[in-house]
């Protein structure tokens, strides 16, 4: 524990679903953890970590408020987003301006200040665009078909440039689809969140599609855990799939909802959209190798988790 008493981490993002049990995690291993989010936002997710964390609210756009929250930090996990998969591709200059350019300032300003590492949250689900073949390694090519993957290619593209040109050392993550308490379930993104919480509610559940699509959950706990190892382990890669390694259709994931809460979903089957890939599973051997890693919560755990904090949500509004 001393070893560590004088690594500092800051999480920008820190405030959302990720980032809180994130920051759990940090400090269950002895890590100092500061939150940077946006100015006053919510902190629902954080408010039972206490005086245990530093919170710092500002604009990710702007360079002083990043120069000054990187004072004596040690290691950086990036998490921003101000976009969706879902609603990227509306106004793809807005991304470009909102998260590329500030990442960039990010990294400009992490070189100045001698950042150990720098930990970004890419996007396993997206980045690959429509699988030529699954399970899909980290080298299957790149062929996103929505700006928000664009951007996470292009961020992973320039953190190679500078680690080339600089020396800055950072690892990028290519997240499935976290699941678990405290995932918000009126966001656009989050299936298994809104799954839950419309069954608790007795809502009708919406799919785009026939619920034949196939992707890779992975458990919250499990992922932050990757996460957290990342920051002590030299590894051999730059570039890691986190996720499951194991691939479920919507309608399977809601009838292992049926077994564990006896309620029967309610579902109304949409017209599919072309945003949505078919099939896409991460194939997880090189993070299992290098980070001595492996997901320890199986679904239906996860799901039984996750509902349980569900119905006491709903209980206490």
């Amino acid at each position: 524990m001393s070893l560590r008493k004088n690594k500092n981490c800051i999480i920008y993002g820190g405030g959302g679903f990720i980032g809180s049990h994130l920051a759990e995690e940090l400090i269950n291993n002895g890590y100092k953890v500061t939150i940077f989010d946006k100015l006053n936002f919510s902190k629902v997710n954080i408010l039972h970590l206490g005086k245990k964390i530093k919170i710092i609210e500002g604009d990710f756009n702007n360079e002083i408020d990043i120069k000054n929250s990187l004072n004596g930090i040690d290691f950086v996990f990036h998490l921003v987003s101000s976009t969706l998969p879902g609603n990227s591709n509306a106004n793809p200059i807005y991304d470009v301006e909102s998260n590329l350019v500030s990442s960039l300032r990010l990294f400009d300003e992490c070189v100045n200040q001698k950042i150990k590492k720098i930990i970004f949250v890419s996007s396993g689900g997206t980045v690959y665009g429509i699988p030529k073949s699954v399970p899909v390694n980290e080298n299957h090519p790149r062929n996103p078909i929505v700006s928000y993957a664009v951007i996470k290619n292009t961020i992973e593209d320039y953190l190679y440039l500078f680690k080339h040109n600089t020396g800055l050392n950072y690892v990028s993550f290519r997240l499935s689809n976290p699941y678990g308490e405290r995932q918000n379930p009126y966001s656009n993104q989050g299936a298994i969140a809104v799954f839950l919480n419309k069954v608790v509610r007795n809502e009708e559940i919406e799919i785009w599609g026939d619920g034949n699509v196939i992707r890779d959950f992975i458990y919250i706990k499990d992922a932050v855990d990757a996460l957290v190892k990342s920051i002590s382990l030299d590894t051999s890669k730059d570039i890691y799939n986190l996720g499951s390694g194991k691939g479920y259709s919507l309608n399977k994931i809601l009838n292992e909802i049926k077994l564990i809460s006896g309620k029967k979903p309610k579902v109304n089957y949409k017209e599919a959209r072309k945003i949505d890939v078919p099939k896409n599973i991460l194939d997880i051997k090189l993070i299992s190798k290098d980070l001595k890693w492996q997901p320890k919560t199986n679904l239906r755990e996860g799901l039984l988790k996750s509902y349980e904090y569900y119905k006491k949500i709903n209980v206490e509004c």
